[in-house]
């Protein structure tokens, strides 16, 4: 009897002993079944923290062409020349400060510029070759959150030099900067000039569509002096 009852507590003893070691298996493992969860979940913050939002992207540099209706005067009673000019030209924009869209713009530009010449001056023609150092100061006012679209006012200096410059009257040419030679505008030539400019360019993604102004600094002593206004077109990379 008393064996009997050894027995069926073994049993007993061994059935706990069993239900005690299955229970705890369980619980390891939906504990490691948490931690696996706790680390998808981290690995997964860290992913979205890792991923870096897009940046709008300010262009370097800038390429365009500009057309420009000009007028040259001479001291004294001279008329003015009337000049249609054409201009290519690149310039390297460099912003100011990262929090501030304040760009300083410096670059180079050919123009080429001609005159059908007048009665006033002889009906003498006129050819210019110019290379012209603009720096400009751009303000950009942003239009559309992603910034694709922005106004740009503009002023600056620029620094001109006349490289060539050729006059065709009465069937005869001939280099207005040579020395002693008579011209049909009665004045000296000046190869190198001093001057001030401002702008208004529309910016849509990388290209730009934009109007200027601009004329040297006056000085009587500098001959011509030249006053344009410019409407161009160009493209930023």
């Amino acid at each position: 009897m008393r064996f009997r009852n050894v027995t069926s507590a073994l049993r007993l003893l061994v059935g706990a002993a069993c239900v005690a070691l299955s229970m705890q298996s369980a619980h390891a493992q939906y504990a490691g079944e948490d931690n696996a969860v706790g680390d998808w979940q981290l690995f997964d913050e860290e992913e979205a923290d890792s991923t870096q939002k897009p940046q709008h992207k300010e262009w370097k540099n800038l390429l365009y062409v500009r057309y420009s209706p000009s007028q040259y005067t001479f001291p004294g009673h001279t008329p003015p020349l009337d000049f249609h000019e054409a201009a290519i030209g690149w310039a390297r924009s460099i912003q100011v400060a990262d929090s501030i869209p304040l760009f300083v713009e410096a670059g180079a530009e050919m123009k080429c510029s001609f005159s059908g010449g007048d009665d006033a001056h002889g009906n003498a023609k006129y050819a210019l070759l110019s290379f012209r150092v603009p720096v400009n100061v751009t303000y950009k006012l942003y239009l559309s959150r992603t910034r694709n679209i922005a106004l740009a006012p503009q002023a600056g200096v620029h620094f001109r030099v006349i490289a060539v410059g050729k006059e065709k009257a009465g069937g005869e040419k001939g280099n207005i900067f040579k020395d002693g030679r008579d011209n049909q505008t009665g004045s000296d030539w000046e190869r190198c000039q001093l001057g001030w400019q401002v702008g208004l360019r529309l910016q849509l993604e990388r290209y730009f569509i934009g109007v200027s102004y601009g004329r040297d600094f006056p000085d009587k002593s500098k001959r011509p002096q030249i006053h344009e206004c410019g409407i161009m077109a160009g493209v930023c990379f």
